[in-house]
């Protein structure tokens, strides 16, 4: 016969979830109040608008609370980037936090999450880079975009499924973004997330995708006590000179990034 701890009865277990969420939704409130504030002396009043590495070094440091504020835990496998285009999987809202906990980076992201409340203007303010994908010329503007980023020495990750998944597979890339790398011979480094649940179903509650709504996902989320976030670096690709090509090359490094790396004990 085995002994242990009583069970928690369910009201109990439901109220530590709720008590579990508040504190988590209090966190938001000092990212809301002391983001603004860290922008303000880092980024405005010393005069660096324009210094992306500021950017990057900015988003790093508070990746890293927003991570571990919705109790995610990050294991890496391979050498993070210091510079270049990376390319990766996209599953949640929580992929930049958790790619930006692991080093100092600037993110593309679609023109809809700068009108997301909060987090809109916090991407903004970590030099996010804002797209909208169906317009070409906002494409190449982009580009040049960045272009910048780049010539600063830091690495810029995009997410070339054009939207978010469940994350059984990696989706088709589009191959717009690639051209810059085209143009001015960028490595391209693939990288894949993946997530791990104890107590839930990643496609259903940490995957941020199809219709869901931003709040309530976010809620159920809060209320899990933690989750594993898994952060795998491939080798850098060498771009050549055939856009499509690049695109295909860098879809499947991703893709085979989860098939030479075993998932963690």
């Amino acid at each position: 016969m085995e002994y242990g701890p009583p069970a928690l009865p369910t009201p109990g277990r439901r109220m530590i979830k709720v008590l579990r969420c508040l504190a988590r939704c209090a966190g938001l409130l000092v990212i809301a109040v002391v983001l603004p504030g860290d922008w303000c002396f880092s980024i405005l009043l010393s005069g660096r608008r324009r210094d992306q590495e500021a950017h990057a070094q900015l988003l790093h440091r508070w990746a890293r609370f927003t991570a571990w504020l919705a109790g995610c835990r990050v294991t890496i496998r391979g050498q993070p980037p210091t510079h270049g285009l990376c390319v990766s999987n996209h599953l949640s809202y929580l992929d930049i936090p958790v790619y930006g906990s692991v080093a100092p980076m600037t993110f593309v992201s679609k023109q809809e999450v700068l009108a997301w409340p909060l987090f809109g203007h916090w991407a903004a303010m970590c030099g996010t880079l804002f797209i909208k994908r169906e317009r070409k010329g906002d494409v190449a503007e982009v580009g040049e975009q960045m272009a910048v980023v780049l010539r600063a020495k830091v690495p810029l990750v995009v997410f070339p499924e054009g939207t978010s998944s469940g994350g059984d597979t990696v989706l088709p890339f589009k191959s717009s973004l690639f051209q810059p790398a085209i143009d001015h011979q960028w490595a391209v480094t693939p990288m894949r997330i993946r997530y791990e649940l104890a107590d839930g179903s990643v496609p259903d509650e940490v995957a941020y995708w199809g219709d869901m709504t931003l709040l309530p996902h976010l809620l159920n989320l809060f209320q899990k006590k933690s989750l594993r976030a898994v952060v795998i670096f491939g080798v850098p690709i060498v771009p050549g000179h055939d856009r499509k090509d690049l695109c295909r090359r860098a879809h499947e490094a991703v893709m085979g990034l989860a098939e030479a790396t075993p998932p963690p004990s």
